[in-house]
């Protein structure tokens, strides 16, 4: 029995605490009104100093026991109220703490102090019983499932208060006549459009913080809550009690102790996979939760090639059954997990398989032409190594689709292997084409021979720019948008950049194809996020002054910054590494050059290459890569003030890899795309036999 008895006083006294700060306001009136039209207090005076202000708080005692009104200043109230906020903060990080104890003990003492305790029991047995109650700690319970925006616990205690109300608007205990036993309420339910609501787990060791708009639900509750009206008519609330399961929903929860996340790995296939065979029925992939929690996912598919889900499962590995695979196609798979507080995503992909070696004069295509490397201008071997074949050829203005959908790769003659490429622009009226085709072998020693077909009026496109760009590129900008605001990226990453400020970059004649002609503007890279590896940057650059700040490239890093200018005060151009920099030589106006960065994380040296060579030596860095944005076409500077310094000038064909690129790439790269015509021999047609 006096442990029933101490339930119900000690969350009484707790309740009025909390129900001190909704009753202090400067210049309020001395006490407040209820909600409830029955029953009210009407304001007794208006008092101008905080200091003359008397907070009245009623203490409902004992069954059969007359309530009392004690008055205390307003300062006292004041230090009342902050105690039982730390009090609120420790139940929910652990309401079995010493800190949690400490502060029970101090609050007891207060509410003895200011005559705050129910008459007919003393200090010492509100102790007693307080500490005992608290000694006997079991198992934990789990909890029910939970998001970041909603939390619950079971068999738990907690305090909620803020500007709403509640329902009942007013609740007590109620006890059985006689044994004196608190029987719960079936309910208790609040809604507040400001509150702060803590929540600890008797027996879980667990607990939240609720913030912000929330309602919430305590069944089986045995406690006290109260709603109140203060001046200017703002409803407040407070509440305070025990419950067999409590659940909020609110702005922002903060879980104790803190969450740890979902994992999802091990994906099946390997995200960025390619030659996926089109036989694959399921896919996998492995959740784990280091806080033992259970877990529910949801996966999804684009192209649709199947779905699934699965709620409340432990650490594993889980499969998806997908299906009508299509060969020379890029899927895409996301699986969200969440443990009932965080949710976390992962995005996969996977290419599938090509086809099969094939005649192409047996697929319908009518003609042909052999498309030769000159190994001279090859530094090394190369793999993998997207060769620009430009030209423009009569035979394909006259025979081609008009939109160039029919023109093919391929290794060899007769049956061979379809070669990988994009059409990065091609004009019907002059039969012109610049095409990027993924040759996997290109040899330094002795000419390398593929070949072009053309001549299909009834086949869909060949291109397959994914496959192109697979090799090591986070990002690849042909800067060839005529008119929408996005630059597409070609990679399957999807890092397109966004054109940015009210005159954005316009589209010109490019060193290749066309570009994109930069004056006060730039292309924010949106989708590139800096990690711990290497990086090679190239671009194209054409610079319409020869003196001036002109800046093209800015790589902004936390701990560093990896900035290119065109052509600095000095008439330089200069690569800004960290504190370090490298000027390089001084170029003319209207010129176009490419401009390669190369940093090496292995060896932490970055490089600046002009036109395929090196310039200069090494320069050391210190920044580690991680994390930060870049922008084409401008520098984002501080100095007293925020400052912004564009290129002025066109930029071509940018490419982001996540590799340090080798001396002998670079400089074959500049060779292919400075002079194309050097580069490869288109020869004469072959028709079909």
């Amino acid at each position: 029995m006096e442990k029933n008895l101490f339930i119900k006083k000690t969350t009484t006294f707790i309740i009025i605490i909390l129900f001190i700060v909704a009753s202090f306001i400067p210049s309020i009136s001395g006490n407040v009104t209820e909600l409830d039209k029955k029953q009210s207090v009407k304001s007794q005076k208006q008092v101008e100093d905080p200091e003359d202000v008397l907070v009245t708080c009623y203490n409902f005692g004992l069954p059969g026991e007359p309530s009392k009104e004690i008055e205390i200043p307003q300062h006292e109230a004041e230090y009342l109220y902050e105690k039982i906020k730390k009090l609120n903060f420790a139940v929910a990080a652990d309401p079995l703490s010493e800190i949690t104890q400490q502060l029970q003990i101090e609050i007891i003492d207060l509410a003895d102090e200011y005559d705050l305790l129910p008459t007919g029991l003393s200090k010492d047995q509100v102790k007693e019983q307080y500490i005992h109650a608290y000694k006997s700690r079991t198992n934990g319970v789990g909890f029910m499932p939970q998001t970041q925006s909603k939390a619950s616990e079971f068999l738990c205690t907690f305090v909620s208060s803020g500007s709403g109300g509640v329902l009942p608007i007013i609740a007590l205990p109620r006890f059985i006549p006689i044994i004196m036993i608190p029987i719960p309420r079936l309910f208790m339910i609040w809604k507040a459009q400001d509150a702060v609501t803590s929540c600890g787990g008797l027996r879980s060791g667990t607990g939240f913080i609720a913030y912000g708009q929330q309602n919430g639900i305590a069944l089986g509750f045995w406690g006290l809550g109260f709603t109140f009206s203060l001046p200017p008519l703002m409803g407040v609330y407070g509440l305070a009690g025990y419950s067999l399961y409590a659940s909020v929903n609110a702005d922002a929860i903060e879980f104790y102790p803190p969450n740890r996340p979902p994992v999802i790995s091990s994906e099946n296939p390997s995200s960025e996979s390619w030659d996926v065979l089109v036989s694959l029925s399921e896919l996998s992939f492995r959740l784990d939760d280091a806080d033992g929690d259970l877990m529910s996912y949801t996966v999804t598919t684009d192209p649709d090639i199947g779905s699934d889900s699965g709620i409340l499962k432990p650490n594993g590995v889980y499969t998806i059954p997908i299906s009508d695979l299509d060969i020379e196609n890029i899927y895409r798979w996301t699986v969200e997990a969440t443990d009932g507080k965080a949710t976390v995503e992962e995005q996969f992909s996977f290419i599938t398989e090509g086809p099969q070696p094939f005649d192409p004069f047996n697929e319908g295509w009518e003609y042909r032409k052999q498309i030769t490397i000159d190994h001279t201008q090859v530094a090394d071997d190369l793999n993998n190594f997207p060769v620009l074949v430009s030209t423009t050829d009569s035979d394909l203005q006259d025979k081609a689709q008009n939109d160039g959908d029919d023109i093919l790769f391929m290794d060899d003659t007769g049956v061979a292997n379809k070669v990988y490429h994009e059409i990065e622009w091609f004009d019907d009226s002059s039969g012109g084409l610049s095409a990027w085709v993924g040759v996997e072998d290109v040899s330094s020693d002795e000419d390398t021979v593929f070949y072009m077909y053309y001549g299909n009026p009834s086949c869909s496109s060949q291109q397959f720019p994914e496959r192109v760009w697979i090799f090591d590129y986070e990002a690849v900008y042909h800067l060839a948008d005529k008119t929408s605001s996005t630059i597409e990226d070609s990679t399957s990453n999807d890092n397109d950049g966004v054109k940015k400020s009210a005159n954005n970059p316009i589209e010109k004649n490019g060193k290749i194809g066309f570009a994109q002609e930069f004056s006060d503007d730039y292309i924010d890279l949106t989708g590139m996020t800096a990690t711990a590896k290497s990086y090679t940057f190239s671009f194209w650059l054409n610079a319409e002054r020869s003196r001036g700040d002109n800046r093209a490239f800015w790589f902004d890093i936390e701990t560093g910054r990896l900035l290119f200018k065109w052509i600095d005060n000095y008439g330089n151009i200069t690569l800004y590494d960290g504190d370090n920099r490298r000027f390089g030589p001084t170029p003319g106006a209207d010129v176009w050059q490419q401009v390669v960065m190369v940093t090496d994380s292995s060896s932490h040296k970055s490089k600046l290459y002009i036109n395929g060579s090196l310039y200069g030596d090494e320069l050391g860095y210190s920044w580690q890569n991680i994390g930060g944005t870049i922008k084409l076409g401008s520098r984002f500077a501080i100095h007293d003030g925020i400052d912004w310094f564009y290129w002025n000038g066109i930029i071509d064909e940018t490419r982001i890899s996540n590799t340090a690129r080798s001396s002998s790439w670079i400089s074959t790269s500049y060779n292919n795309q400075n002079d194309p015509s050097s580069f490869i021999e288109v020869g004469p047609e072959e028709p079909a036999p």
